[in-house]
Parts: structure tokens; C-alpha cells; sequence
């Protein structure tokens, strides 16, 4: 009797967690739980959006990695930047402004998120070793990606997510590493 409750409480728990998570087509339609392509993730309860990687190449693709660029600190051209599409370039702001320039979504506003954003989608208790909801994040990698978070005393180190353990820790801005953006819905 105790492990059926106990069992009960957990299904209504995970059930009302995903509820806050909602699947967005590429013309930013709401979606069933259950379609198989989607583009974003909407969190109605923190109000963002997240881009979803595809597992195609191309610009969206899971297997690209970048540096951390903002246009006045960081690396523009990283030589550990092999593993993006276009070759050059292969920077945060590089990828951000292509992908404002392709609207994913129809949107024009994605960003790097925060610490705290990023730390928001890490899910510690899913079924997975990759600490995220591959259902609607998939092609996430067991690695880190970049947040907009410069370190305060040393401005060449910017924070970053590890979906293998959570938490939070900084890296040189010129190593390349995953990326995934997010606006806000509001």
C-alpha cells in the first residue's frame, strides 16, 4: 500500500513537471506532447523558450561547438572551434546572430542564458545519465554549454553547465563548447 502511494505521488509529480514544458513548432505553434518534430521548448513556468539541437548538420546541429564570444571579450576565431558547420567564426555571437537571422520560431531575440536559466532545464531526477529531459531535448550531449556569465574576477572565464553532474563552473573562453539559446516568452 505505502510503495503504491508513494508510486501515485511520484507519476502526479513528474506528470505536473513536464506540464510546465511544451513542445513549439518552427512557426512557433504549440504542440502535442506526443509530435515528433519540434523546434523549441516552451517553460511556461519560468516564461522561455529553448532551442531545440537537431541531429542533422547544419547550424542547429548537437555536434557544434563554439567559443565564447560577446564582441568585446573572449575568442572570435578559437583554434579549438573545429566543430561547427561553416568552419570560421564559430563563436557565441557568430551563432546567435544566425540564428536571430533564421528566427528560429519565428523569433528574433535568442541569447545565451543566465546561470540560473541554464541550471533550470538541468533535471536530476530524470531516467537518463545526460541530466536533462531527452524527450524534449534531445541530441543534448554529456558535456557542458556556455552560459552569457563572464566570471567577475577573471573576465577571460565564463560560466558553463555540465549536463553530466549540474552545477555550475568556468572555462577558458577561447576552449570551444556546446551552446543552447533561449529567449523570453513574455
Amino acid at each position: 500500500m505505502k510503495n503504491a502511494l508513494l508510486l501515485s505521488l511520484f507519476m502526479s509529480i513528474s506528470l505536473s513537471i513536464n506540464a510546465d514544458f511544451l513542445k513549439m513548432s518552427n512557426d512557433a505553434e504549440i504542440l502535442e506532447l506526443e509530435s515528433s518534430e519540434w523546434s523549441c521548448v516552451l517553460d511556461n513556468k519560468s516564461s522561455l523558450v529553448w532551442e531545440v539541437k537537431s541531429e542533422s548538420e547544419g547550424i542547429q546541429y548537437a555536434l557544434n561547438t563554439y567559443t565564447w564570444f560577446d564582441g568585446v571579450s573572449g575568442r572570435e576565431n578559437g583554434i579549438y572551434s573545429k566543430n561547427c558547420y561553416w568552419g570560421k567564426n564559430c563563436n557565441t555571437q557568430t551563432y546567435i546572430e544566425d540564428i536571430n537571422k533564421a528566427e528560429l520560431c519565428t523569433y528574433s531575440d535568442w541569447r545565451l542564458p543566465t546561470r540560473d536559466e541554464l541550471k533550470s532545464i538541468v533535471d536530476y531526477y530524470g531516467d537518463s545519465d545526460i541530466l536533462i529531459d531527452s524527450l524534449l531535448f534531445p541530441n543534448t550531449q554529456m558535456d557542458t554549454y556556455w552560459t552569457s556569465m563572464s566570471a567577475k574576477d577573471n573576465p577571460s572565464l565564463a560560466y558553463e553547465i555540465p549536463f553530466f553532474f549540474g552545477g555550475s563552473i568556468v572555462r577558458d573562453k577561447t576552449i570551444d563548447t556546446f551552446v543552447r539559446l533561449v529567449r523570453s516568452a513574455d
